[in-house]
């Protein structure tokens, strides 16, 4: 991708994160991006709504380049893959500090019920993420209990790190996401036959 495409995604990023999406203009992203002007900004985004989209599939890569490629290392046991990914995930945004959250529950509180394309392309963030760990589970299901079904699990962990991220960024407080990590993978523990914690 465009060095200076990249520039203007991250500093969006920045943006959106800290002041939310309606309440970011234009302008600030132009001067955020160190851009000499609206025509520039025109000339690789057709309108804020599509950079708002594209903010979003960014933010994905990023945590997949960061996060979800641990889920697919073979040389790693799978349930421990797991725990390592709930840890990237809070090492995310204890990085973030006290402007944590994600940007996917971010966006898709704003902007979900105002704009049909943000909400399905948060939808679609979302169901990566948890095909990636529902395929992963299923790689390992039997050492998971009976009753512990991947769509279902992989569904869980999602929401409980988003709430997670969701609760720290309330709080202003890193802090809560390690607590509430530490529950989740006692949680997984609990869905293994074997009953321990990676």
């Amino acid at each position: 991708m465009n060095p200076r495409r990249l520039q203007i995604l991250d500093a969006a990023a920045t943006l959106f994160n800290e002041k939310g999406f309606a309440q970011t203009s234009v302008d600030e992203v132009i001067h955020a991006a160190s851009l000499s002007g609206k025509s520039h900004f025109y000339h690789y985004f057709k309108s804020k709504e599509e950079l708002g989209l594209e903010v979003i599939g960014r933010q994905f890569e990023l945590m997949a380049e960061k996060g979800a490629a641990i889920l697919r290392e073979p040389s790693i046991d799978a349930l421990e893959r797991l725990n390592l990914f709930i840890d990237s995930v809070v090492a995310l945004q204890v990085e973030s500090g006290s402007k944590c959250g994600s940007p996917f529950g971010m966006l898709g509180a704003e902007m979900a019920e105002r704009d049909e394309g943000f909400r399905l392309r948060i939808a679609l963030s979302f169901r990566e993420w948890i095909e990636q760990i529902q395929s992963l589970l299923e790689s390992v299901r039997d050492q998971l209990t009976d009753d512990a079904e991947p769509q279902r699990l992989a569904r869980f962990i999602v929401a409980t790190l988003e709430g997670a991220t969701q609760i720290a960024r309330m709080k202003r407080d890193v802090s809560v996401i390690h607590g509430i990590a530490l529950d989740l993978k006692r949680f997984i523990a609990s869905q293994h036959r074997r009953k321990v914690v990676g």
